[in-house]
């Protein structure tokens, strides 16, 4: 049963998978998409024979999944893991699922675009606008990641700005849950050490020592099949019926 979902409006209690297993006469399970990325980079990827490690999907928003002593962690209601959605700022800007400053509303490539946006509709000067033809509201975090690699001053600010948030919000991820390992994938993953560096480092001043020394912070493997993988994975473990 898919109760609620922030980024696909009107998904209010939709029996999903009786949906399709009805229509396809075949055994059905559900799993969230990052949760099914976190259990394919565990068996198959970055997080292969890891213990207890947190994965995060950083593109449009932030989403998790979180392994415990070798299980993935889906909570009481199948909802774990919604680590998008920790608050990070209380005067922050809406989040789709009605709270306001939550991680992915500050930290994720929909948030660079936005202030990168926002900035040069105000005038500053920026290769972005011969990036994107002049089109300015056609500015994803891509691009910005694409100006910040030729030298752009404030494509570094916006990523840079970016990054302190994914990093203090790794922070608090890194004192719960003392993880192994996190595992960072999507769209953002890709800008290498533009990200990695700054985070590794925000990490290493502000998490508890002990863990901030041991946790490894590294990119996904899988890329797009992480999830299929893991969803994968998930079906063969479950009983039918």
């Amino acid at each position: 049963m898919i109760t609620a979902s922030p980024n696909l409006p009107g998904w209010y209690d939709v029996p999903l998978r009786g949906i399709v297993s009805e229509k396809y006469g075949v055994n059905t399970f559900l799993i969230n998409d990052a949760d099914a990325a976190a259990l394919g980079e565990h068996r198959f990827g970055a997080g292969k024979g890891v213990n207890t490690l947190v994965y995060l999907t950083v593109s449009t928003g932030i989403g998790g999944g979180i392994i415990i002593n070798g299980k993935l962690h889906t909570g009481l209601h199948g909802s774990a893991a919604e680590i998008g959605h920790m608050t990070i700022d209380v005067n922050g800007p809406k989040c789709n699922c009605g709270n306001v400053g939550c991680w992915e509303t500050l930290a994720s490539g929909t948030a660079m675009a936005k202030e990168a946006i926002r900035r040069v509709s105000q005038g500053e000067r920026s290769s972005l606008t011969e990036i994107v033809d002049g089109k300015i509201d056609n500015i994803t975090a891509e691009e910005v990641s694409r100006a910040a690699q030729g030298g752009d001053w404030l494509a570094l600010e916006d990523i840079s700005k970016v990054t302190s948030y994914l990093g203090a919000g790794m922070v608090n991820l890194v004192n719960i849950f003392d993880p192994e390992m996190i595992i960072v994938g999507g769209g953002l993953a890709k800008m290498g050490d533009l990200l990695f560096s700054p985070v590794r480092q925000l990490v290493r001043e502000r998490a508890f020592t002990l863990s901030a020394r041991t946790v490894r912070i590294v990119p996904a493997q899988l890329g797009d099949n992480a999830g299929v993988l893991g969803a994968a994975a998930f079906a063969f473990q479950q009983k039918p019926g």
